[in-house]
């Protein structure tokens, strides 16, 4: 959540490349660091990759809430993608005339958003991922709206970007409780597939929130972030609450 901050103020101090180049050395330093201090783990049962990844399409297969939880946050990090992706534009541009600073400094709201975290854990063990998953979704299209309406306001840009972290938070946590009870001999693979699933949704929504915010501006762009969680709702509203499909 922080690296939006630390980009925007190493890019507007050194320029956009020593973000990209400094990732790089950081991720090799961190490479160096854990092949020393991670234990060595000789596996029992060798599987070629090949074998893997095709087991893990036959979970896809043969567990329908995996797809169910895989959509659902989707639709969550697509809006979420789409938000952050574009706001940028309206921070920047002449509402608010913002530096690459003040940019960062706004986005570290979006740390607000881990504070559900521990909240959402405790919802889960208490068997109402089925409920809060549906208010998590109403909950990020009330805060589209309210980006929507308040896209004059940095107050209320920065209520509604909470409030999105929190929810796709939320989701997150319980799409995975929920994923991990499917098969816990399989749980590496089931993350796998899920996590795939849902960063396609979030590759689409970033890519999805440019064109709409640049052809419609950020009413069209607020729509379609509302539009996503409320796809999710509908498709949740078909979920069984006494089908293992409900995630309880």
């Amino acid at each position: 959540l922080l690296s939006r901050t630390v980009s925007s103020l190493v890019s507007d101090l050194a320029g956009w490349r020593v973000v990209f180049l400094g990732s790089a050395a950081l991720m090799a330093v961190l490479a160096v660091a854990l092949r020393a201090a991670l234990p060595r783990h000789a596996p029992t049962i060798t599987v070629p990759y090949h074998h893997v990844l095709r087991s893990t399409a036959r979970l896809v297969r043969t567990h329908p809430v995996l797809v169910r939880r895989g959509l659902y946050q989707a639709a969550m990090f697509g809006a979420f993608s789409a938000f952050w992706t574009t706001v940028s534009f309206v921070l920047t541009g002449p509402r608010f005339h913002y530096s690459p600073v003040g940019v960062a400094v706004f986005a570290l709201v979006g740390a607000a958003g881990a504070a559900i975290a521990p909240f959402a854990g405790r919802w889960a063990d208490r068997g109402l991922v089925r409920p809060m998953t549906g208010i998590a979704f109403v909950a990020a299209a009330l805060a589209f709206a309210v980006a929507g309406f308040g896209g004059h306001s940095v107050v209320l840009l920065a209520l509604a970007a909470i409030v999105v972290d929190m929810a796709v938070q939320t989701t997150l946590i319980l799409g995975q409780h929920t994923v991990y009870q499917l098969d816990p001999a399989a749980r590496a693979r089931l993350n796998s597939a899920f996590i795939a699933l849902f960063f396609v949704g979030g590759a689409a929504g970033s890519q999805l929130g440019s064109v709409v915010y640049h052809a419609g501006g950020w009413t069209a762009l607020t729509v379609l972030g509302a539009a996503l969680p409320l796809v999710a709702l509908l498709y949740w509203a078909t979920e069984r609450p006494r089908n293992p499909e409900a995630g309880r």
